[in-house]
């Protein structure tokens, strides 16, 4: 993954500063980074454990569902699918203290529909499992609109063919403190890796006009048709992501362990 991020943070300046002394810098600083990285293999031991509790909620304002799924873990040497947990007493909470039941639909998944969201308050979630109540509460912030999506052409580099980009234009409202994850589809096929997420925050750029490229594991090609889908989300879920992806995409310097989540 680290010749995808070089490629990023490249094509990032590239598009940013434009000028031929800061290019011969940009290759300079690249190939720096290329001659330095290296590859070390750890044998990991990897010990039988108790099955853990899983829960994934989200709850989206776009078609105003809220779905979750429930499972328990496996052994990393087992080749059966997780467990799932069917019946539980999921309840979601809005901020004036009405409580409703996600009903359960079949295979560990419970979906709630037409629960239309109020932007700007907090929902908390419970999940009863084994006599132990979970409970998590995340805020809904409201939309905020994409301005256009471009694209631009490039050339290529590490490996990667000559094709196109994807140019990210939004207006960041005003204030501190707005995230976002940007999923990403190609030819109406929502790409499922993790790195395919794309996170931004407004520490420096608040209530300015944001662009930045967006690419999936090779550059785009004439007749692609590229989808952006921008989510604004609260600051839990935006560091849960951004832990994850950092380990996933082998960025993180400590052994890998749960990123830090709001349950």
């Amino acid at each position: 993954y680290i010749y995808k991020y070089i490629l990023f943070i490249y094509i990032y300046i590239f598009v940013t500063l434009n000028s031929n002394k800061m290019r011969n810098l940009i290759y300079c600083f690249s190939i720096l980074i290329a001659l330095s990285s290296c590859t070390k293999v750890i044998d990991v031991d990897l010990n039988d454990a108790d099955p853990k509790f899983v829960i994934e909620a989200n709850y989206t304002a776009e078609d105003s569902t809220v779905r979750v799924q429930l499972s328990l873990t496996t052994s990393y040497f087992d080749n059966e699918p997780p467990t799932t947990l069917n019946n539980l007493v999921v309840v979601i909470t809005d901020h004036l203290g009405n409580p409703q039941t996600v009903p359960f639909i079949g295979n560990g998944y419970y979906e709630l529909t037409n629960y239309v969201p109020i932007f700007s308050t907090d929902y908390t979630m419970t999940v009863q499992y084994d006599g132990t109540t979970y409970t998590a509460a995340s805020t809904m912030n409201p939309p905020v609109a994409l301005d256009t999506v471009g694209y631009e052409f490039f050339e290529g580099f590490f490996g990667l063919g000559p094709g196109y980009f994807a140019k990210l234009r939004f207006y960041d409202p005003p204030g501190i403190g707005n995230r976002y994850i940007v999923a990403l589809s190609m030819n109406h096929v929502e790409a499922t890796n993790l790195t395919d997420l794309f996170l931004q925050d407004d520490d420096y750029s608040d209530g300015n006009l944001v662009e930045r490229p967006l690419f999936s594991d090779s550059l785009f090609q004439i007749g692609d048709t590229i989808g952006l889908e921008m989510r604004s989300v609260d600051k839990a879920v935006y560091d849960y992501f951004s832990e994850i992806l950092s380990i996933a995409g082998g960025q993180s310097s400590a052994a890998p362990a749960n990123p830090k989540t709001n349950w």
